[in-house]
């Protein structure tokens, strides 16, 4: 017949298991805790990225609009327009804007006529004095029409642009309206230097066809459902994460953790909308997450690492003790009488 199992084996075998079992759901415990911890911090990076698109977007529409309003207020602007003089005008605003195209990315300064006839390009005084742009330039003949200043965004012949337009007045009235556009890629760059995340302003090309025609024709891989980039930080990396599913006709930023050719990313996605509030595209800000799957893999592989250990020190310190308990336990029975 088989031996009984002693009290000391029957005891091993309930305190061994006991100690897996609880080392199991410590490990369990701080994987779990860990895991929020890393999926919070993600959520917030991209949260704080959102934040930030839409605070610098604002601030430089606010830019845009402040630079025309500072320079329709100029006295000398004011005289010289009245007075039809395009040379002076030149002479007062080009050096400044000089620097602010090559320091700031400020592309456009233009003084119109009503509805939107252009009367001079600081940038290239010779070109198109006299072009009506009112069939495109909704803003600049919402602004000459209505004598309200605007900001926000615009596609414009040369494509996508942040603008503000201020009018132009004098003791004798109304003259015109002078616009500042800015650079849209200014957005996804600041974007880029304050977070990392590489980002991209997509459009759509129904829109960008029929305005910016001074634009050569995009190549196919850079349309996706229907919306052109305009703008990249990096195309190549964007290229990889940019899915049609991507594209909806929300007007909400959303945030997004997905898993692409087998790596983690952050995506957040805002809509780009125009000065009236009409979504023409979005900008997709992406950031690769692995150093969060590294990290948390490395938590992972601590916790186990960290209950194994407790397995081992908790059971030789139950083993030595239930060891010498019945040891002395047998040398107390062998006493002679």
């Amino acid at each position: 017949m088989k031996k009984l199992a002693t009290p000391y084996q029957k005891v091993l075998l309930i305190v061994l298991p006991a100690t897996l079992f609880m080392a199991t759901i410590s490990a369990y415990s701080s994987i779990i805790s860990h895991q929020a911890v890393f999926d919070g911090c993600k959520q917030r990076e991209l949260n704080s990225v959102a934040t930030l698109l839409q605070n610098d977007l604002q601030s430089q529409m606010n830019r845009a609009a402040a630079s025309a309003s500072m320079i329709v207020n100029l006295p000398s602007v004011k005289k010289a327009f009245r007075a039809n003089n395009r040379e002076q005008l030149v002479d007062i605003l080009q050096p400044s804007f000089l620097i602010q195209r090559d320091r700031y990315n400020v592309l456009e300064g233009q003084f119109h006529t009503a509805p939107a006839i252009t009367y001079l390009r600081i940038y290239s005084p010779q070109d198109g004095p006299g072009e009506d742009l009112s069939s495109f330039r909704e803003m600049v003949v919402n602004t000459n029409k209505e004598h309200e200043p605007r900001k926000g965004v615009e596609i414009g012949r040369r494509g996508l642009s942040i603008r503000g337009i201020d009018l132009v007045k004098d003791a004798n009235g109304y003259i015109g309206s002078f616009e500042v556009g800015s650079s849209f890629m200014t957005v996804l760059e600041n974007i880029k230097k304050n977070t990392g995340f590489e980002a991209g302003a997509f459009v759509d090309d129904a829109i960008m066809n029929k305005v910016a025609i001074l634009l050569p024709p995009p190549d196919a891989e850079r349309i996706v459902a229907g919306f052109r980039n305009v703008e990249a930080t990096n195309w190549k990396v964007l290229k990889a994460t940019v899915t049609p599913d991507l594209f909806t006709s929300d007007a909400d930023i959303k945030t997004d953790l997905k898993t692409i050719n087998g790596a983690d990313y952050g995506i957040v996605t805002m809509p780009i909308q125009d000065y009236k509030g009409e979504n023409i595209g979005i900008i997709i800000a992406v950031q690769n997450f692995d150093a969060y799957h590294n990290q948390m893999t490395a938590a992972v592989v601590r916790a186990i690492a960290f209950a194994l250990l407790q397995v081992l020190v908790m059971a030789g310190v139950v083993i030595v003790t239930i060891s010498v308990m019945f040891v002395r336990r047998n040398e107390m029975t062998e006493l002679p009488k």
